[in-house]
């Protein structure tokens, strides 16, 4: 019985045997004809696990005893898939090429495993859904990408960092989960013993393997970042500190978390300063916030390359940062931070905060107090205010009182933008019998906000009608209420409502064009005839459009006889137009008042300096009771937007009929009493800071003439309005007199005017403060005509 019940045992075994070959015969005909329908183009075969189980395998043993080129082919085939348009396929396709790399790279087939390797790289470049085989490619590229660089085939493993680096950085566009595994990836590709390598060619090295380190530490992410900085941190060599600044921002975004952090760390003062000048080079406005910490660094240098770095990225946001930076740095960086703010603009903003520093100047530092009072009296000339002629005026009176006459540099620029400001703070003249004066127009923004208090009733009505979406009836009532202010001459009330009516109905074009005509017509009939006949010449001249927009950009002024307009050395870019009254013009020569000329209605004062950049040369007082039309040149700048052409005829107009200039040769006065020689010569010019020294502002010219008193030279200028920035500054003129000596001369700058348009050439005039002693002028000339 023993022996029967082991023979059956053996049997059955024997049975199960036979089956699995049979069945291990039947898989591998299965497997057979499925690799033969693949290679036929039949992709049906992925749906089958068995095949994408067991390909990788054939493929192995393709590569050993396979006709040539039969692997390879296999890959290539199982690549299209995995790129292809089918989902299902793609999946089952990249399944097959990852068990075949882990095959390939134990079996040390390492070029068909570098082919495997960017099939699969490309595959995650194309790839736009997640699937679990994301995390084992990613550790697969990772193993292949270090043997690569192991092995020094760093060209090889720069093709497969630059899909990793486009996925990381946000250019290829993948979701968060795929993201996060390359940023792994990348970091575990960043070993010390590589980075140290590539750094060490980056520096050192030359030719294409220095190039492709540098691109190759630049893109491997956030732990290449953090080991180029500890390097630049620690680097005791300008040379290779200049290469790491340059290089460290190529990483991109991936480098901003580092240096936010390591700006969170206590550095010392030249590691923020790096850091620093690296967001200067990433050249990313946005990153400005990081840095307005530093500004309150108790190290200058940092404060500086701070500065340095708003300068160069601000963008629209400059005069915000640079504001921000005038309340935190050191004393001694906010004269240049002042002179910046100024050519900037004084905005509402920025003249508040110069004004507070004005009011608070005992705090200001002793060594820079000169300096910085001097350049906010010139930046606060375009504030026009009535706090800054208080603080200026305190200012003036509190120099007199510490026993400086008034006669020092800040009180003399202090008394200079006074003269500027004050004529722009005069009163409004009372009404007078002409209606015009009653007439409101746009630009006044205190009838802008009254028009818009006695139109809330009416706004009231307007939500109401919208509100039960009453289109066509709130039309209708915002156009009668238009018409209505524009026939009471109320301009500002009918501008307000003709624009609130394209805001509710962007359709009602026909109402808006209809209420826009009868404005302009009704603002052509507020000049009345008497302004026409007076100023007929003028109104010929120019056309109706510009002559109209001209009369509503002027203010009205009245001045009691005897009453001073303008005196002479003012600083008042304004034109006068003279509508009743006489005014006398009058000079100073020496100790004398020259009369001129006396001036009618229907003449124009003022085109030098408006049109021009100079000091008022003449005194205009009242010889009766005079009425004035006004014309500030800021005023007139606004119009230019909407007519360009209007400045070059009207200077036209006026200078025909400017006799100032003749009658002041006629009276033997001259701003330059002295003889003037002709020269060419370049000097070296420096604007003088608050305590009368040579400040960091310098410049270079050619003096066109030159006399005892004074010179003129030729400097370029970007555009007008920086002249006058120029206007009433003291200089310091080095004036070369051969054999490394030169004679150093201080004045001011009484003049600037335009010579050539299209250069932007002006001509300087200086007013020298002591004449020149003859010899060092017949010296000087003498030597300058070599």
């Amino acid at each position: 019985m023993d022996i029967d019940q082991k023979q059956k045992e053996q049997a059955l075994q024997k049975a199960k045997e036979l089956m699995a070959e049979g069945e291990t015969q039947r898989a591998h005909v299965r497997l057979s004809r499925q690799l033969e329908e693949f290679e036929l183009g039949n992709s049906k075969v992925l749906l089958h696990d068995e095949f994408v189980g067991n390909i990788s395998q054939l493929i192995i043993e393709a590569s050993h005893d396979g006709p040539p080129g039969r692997a390879e082919n296999l890959v290539e085939g199982l690549g299209k898939y995995a790129c292809g348009e089918e989902a299902a396929f793609r999946e089952r396709a990249v399944m097959a090429l990852s068990l075949c790399s882990g095959l390939l790279s134990a079996d040390e087939n390492y070029q068909l495993l570098e082919k495997v390797t960017f099939i699969l790289a490309h595959w995650l470049k194309v790839e736009t859904a997640y699937y679990p085989v994301c995390e084992t490619v990613c550790r697969q590229l990772q193993q292949n990408g270090l043997r690569m660089l192991d092995e020094g085939r760093w060209q090889q493993f720069d093709s497969l960092l630059d899909i990793l680096f486009q996925i990381q950085s946000g250019v290829l566009e993948k979701g968060n989960v795929i993201r996060g595994l390359v940023a792994r990836t990348l970091d575990a590709l960043a070993a010390d013993h590589i980075l140290e390598e590539l750094t060490l060619v980056f520096l050192k090295g030359q030719g294409g393997r220095q190039v492709l380190a540098e691109k190759i530490l630049a893109h491997l992410g956030r732990r290449s970042v953090i080991f180029l900085l500890e390097k630049l941190l620690l680097s005791q060599k300008k040379e290779e500190r200049l290469h790491l600044i340059k290089l460290i921002p190529e990483a991109g975004k991936v480098a901003v978390p580092v240096l936010k952090e390591y700006l969170s760390k206590d550095l010392p003062w030249y590691g923020v300063r790096n850091i620093v000048l690296l967001i200067a080079v990433m050249g990313d406005s946005s990153l400005i916030p990081l840095l307005l910490p530093s500004l309150k660094n108790v190290d200058i240098r940092v404060q500086q390359q701070v500065i340095d770095c708003i300068n160069d990225l601000g963008g629209v946001d400059k005069k915000k940062y640079l504001l921000s930076a005038l309340s935190l740095v050191d004393d001694e960086l906010k004269p240049p931070l002042v002179v910046q703010l100024g050519q900037l603009g004084c905005s509402a903003e920025c003249a508040e905060v110069l004004l507070d520093l004005l009011a608070d100047r005992e705090a200001i530092a002793a060594n820079v107090r000169e300096d910085l009072l001097g350049q906010l009296c010139i930046a606060l000339r375009l504030a026009p205010k009535q706090r800054t002629v208080i603080l200026l005026r305190q200012l003036v009176a509190e120099r007199e009182k510490q026993g400086r006459s008034g006669r020092d540099s800040v009180s003399l620029i202090a008394r200079r933008t006074l003269q500027i400001l004050e004529p722009q703070l005069q009163p409004v003249a009372k009404q007078g019998v002409d209606k015009e004066v009653d007439v409101s127009f746009a630009s006044d923004s205190e009838a802008e906000q009254r028009a818009r208090l006695n139109l809330r009733d009416l706004e009231t009505q307007i939500q109401q009608l919208l509100k039960a979406e009453k289109i066509k009836e709130v039309t209708a009532l915002i156009t009668e209420h238009a018409l209505h202010a524009a026939k009471e001459k109320d301009f500002v009330t009918a501008e307000i409502l003709r624009d609130r009516m394209l805001a509710v109905n962007p359709n009602a074009l026909i109402e808006v064009i209809r209420v826009s005509e009868v404005i302009e017509e009704e603002k052509s009939s507020a000049i009345s005839s008497h302004h026409l006949s007076l100023w007929s010449e003028l109104y010929d001249f120019l056309d109706s459009d510009s002559f109209t927009a001209l009369y509503h950009c002027q203010r009205f002024q009245e001045y009691k006889a005897e009453e001073v307009i303008v005196r002479q050395g003012d600083i008042n870019s304004t034109l006068y137009f003279i509508n009743a009254g006489m005014v006398g013009l009058t000079c100073r020569q020496g100790q004398k008042e020259i009369f001129l000329k006396r001036m009618k209605p229907g003449d124009i004062v003022g085109v030098g300096p408006f049109f021009d950049v100079s000091v008022w040369t003449v005194t205009l007082t009242a010889m009766s009771a005079v009425k004035v039309q006004i014309l500030e040149r800021e005023d007139f700048l606004k119009l230019l937007l909407q007519y360009p052409g209007l400045e070059t005829r009207l200077s036209d107009f006026c200078r025909r009929s400017d006799k100032i200039p003749e009658l002041l040769k006629m009276s033997g006065e001259n701003r330059r009493e002295d003889v003037r020689h002709s020269a060419q010569q370049i000097i070296v010019n420096s604007l003088l800071d608050g305590q009368d020294n040579p400040s960091q502002q310098r410049f270079k010219g050619q003096v066109e003439d030159l006399s005892l008193g004074g010179l003129s030279l030729m400097i370029r200028l970007s555009k007008k309005e920086n002249a006058r920035l120029l206007l009433g500054r003291r200089i310091m003129s080095s004036l070369p007199m051969g054999t490394d000596a030169v004679l150093e001369c201080k004045g001011e700058i009484i003049g600037v005017s335009l010579q050539d348009y299209m250069d932007k050439d002006y001509r300087v005039h200086v007013r020298f403060d002591q004449p020149m002693g003859a010899d060092d002028l017949k010296n000087l000339l003498l030597q300058w005509h070599k």
